[in-house]
């Protein structure tokens, strides 16, 4: 949607809005507020808009607002668009914006990033994220931009040259410590130290470790965060500006590298990396689920598991192609990987069958023992991607799993939702679950909520809204004390 909204006292089709409720779910996505002048939609050269759902007393006032990136600002004043990157004249699936951008008087000192791919809470705002851009801060209430983070000029710079100073790179996925409010991010690059570590905590204070010793660039999109560890996974999606300058996407896949995981002391970055290796070949993990330590020797870390990145590339596409979207591309099943911390291997297996991506689980236990994950679901395509329809719940632990089929309907498309629990104090995975649903040929979108005791039964309300709410790949939950 490329219009700013406000629907307050949102109107509720189905049920009753829990009054246990108090929060907002805030989603974050690309959407172009003016077409680029060399024609790029992508996450990288679109405006990232804002989505927040706020929840109070049993009420619910929707807003989506464009987050007001310094390149954001500078095209509003001038009227037009501005930014040309040196990926964009490829007119075709290998043009991703992730190129240098043309240097002239209007974009010189002008950061590139949209913040365009996902939105999380820290402290008392809420942090508008890019793959590799520095966060720009939001008011939760209003959704008002406040602006780049303070601490900006303390994060690596990414794969482009910095416009300005502050002009720095932080990924999209990060993880967060509940009871101390400490932030654990990174960032990644085409050159040595491939990946920095980030541990920032509310007061803006900023500790970091470059990885020096890192096998190889990687494109490292999420992590885990376990009791001892931030775990950043090398897998064999690999990103360079030198591939652009050959005429190649800047994207690779190369399976014969192998895949291995750096665990970073969570509590001391400087402490010794410990590097582990997998005796699997190559395979894929795009977005985490979380992590359970068992015993002393073994970390489980969960995800869907896809057999190659969701990606277009040279050896199934040629230039000309057009663009196609990750979820037409190839589908991901629930699987494991497991460290052994004591002979450094990494093996893994497959928990499932079921089509699944987008996982989500109960965020205060980020970096804790968890047992509940929330997915979104869906039926394989002819063409070899997956329809996103159903919504699960799983143990875990014991592998169970609560299902609803949203829709039959192919014009019905179920994105990523959060978890809400219950009560601040409320044990894990106690509470409701959002999803945000969209019917295209109506051109109208509703949000369903889900209680965790009668997730089968389907949702207990629907939330209508009277416009299609656009796409927006990610979002968190954050509460209202």
């Amino acid at each position: 949607m490329r219009f700013e909204a406000t629907v307050e006292d949102c109107a509720v089709s189905y049920g009753q809005i829990p009054r246990e409720l108090n929060g907002g779910f805030y989603r974050n996505g690309p959407t172009w507020k003016r077409p680029s002048r060399q024609g790029i939609d992508t996450p990288y050269s679109m405006d990232g808009m804002i989505q927040g759902l706020v929840f109070r007393d049993g009420r619910a006032d929707f807003r989506n607002r464009w987050t007001r990136t310094p390149k954001f600002r500078a095209e509003e004043i001038a009227g037009r668009a501005l930014f040309e990157w040196s990926d964009g004249h490829f007119g075709d699936w290998r043009a991703w914006a992730l190129g240098e951008v043309e240097r002239n008087e209007y974009t010189r000192g002008i950061p590139q990033g949209t913040n365009a791919v996902n939105v999380v809470p820290f402290g008392n705002q809420l942090l508008a994220l890019g793959e590799n851009t520095a966060p720009v801060a939001l008011d939760p209430i209003t959704l008002e931009t406040i602006g780049v983070v303070p601490w900006s000029s303390m994060l690596c710079t990414s794969m482009v040259e910095p416009a300005c100073f502050g002009d720095g790179a932080f990924a999209a996925h990060p993880k967060w410590d509940e009871a101390t409010g400490d932030l654990f991010g990174w960032s990644y690059r085409d050159e040595p130290p491939y990946v920095t570590v980030y541990k920032t905590n509310p007061d803006g204070g900023v500790a970091r470790r470059d990885l020096w010793d890192a096998p190889y660039n990687t494109v490292a999109h999420d992590i885990w965060l376990t009791e001892r560890y931030v775990v950043i996974p090398f897998q064999p999606f690999t990103v360079g500006q030198d591939r652009i300058q050959k005429g190649f996407s800047a994207y690779a896949w190369d399976p014969e590298l192998p895949i291995s995981l750096a665990l970073v002391d969570r509590e001391d970055l400087d402490r010794k990396v410990q590097w582990t290796s997998a005796d699997f070949p190559a395979e894929y993990i795009m977005h985490m689920l979380s992590a359970n330590h068992i015993g002393d020797h073994l970390i489980q870390l969960d995800a869907p598991v896809f057999d190659r990145p969701p990606f277009q590339f040279e050896d199934r596409f040629a230039p000309g192609d057009d663009f196609v979207p990750f979820w037409k591309l190839a589908t991901s099943a629930v699987g494991r990987w497991t460290v052994n911390l004591e002979t450094g291997v990494v093996s893994t297996e497959v928990l499932g069958d079921r089509p699944v991506e987008l996982p989500k689980v109960d965020e205060r236990h980020y970096g804790k023992p968890y047992e509940w994950a929330f997915l979104t679901a869906g039926d394989p395509t002819a063409d070899g991607g997956m329809r996103m329809n159903t919504v699960i719940r799983r143990n875990v632990r014991t592998g169970g799993e609560n299902v609803y089929r949203v829709s039959d309907d192919k014009h019905v498309t179920v994105f990523e939702g959060t978890f809400a629990p219950r009560s601040p104090s409320s044990p894990e995975g106690d509470g409701f679950y959002i999803v945000p649903v969209s019917h295209f040929a109506e051109r109208t979108s509703e949000f369903l909520i889900f209680d965790t005791d009668s997730f089968e039964d389907g949702p207990i309300t629907r939330i209508a809204m009277p416009f299609q709410i656009g796409w927006s790949p990610h979002g968190h939950w954050m509460q209202f004390r």
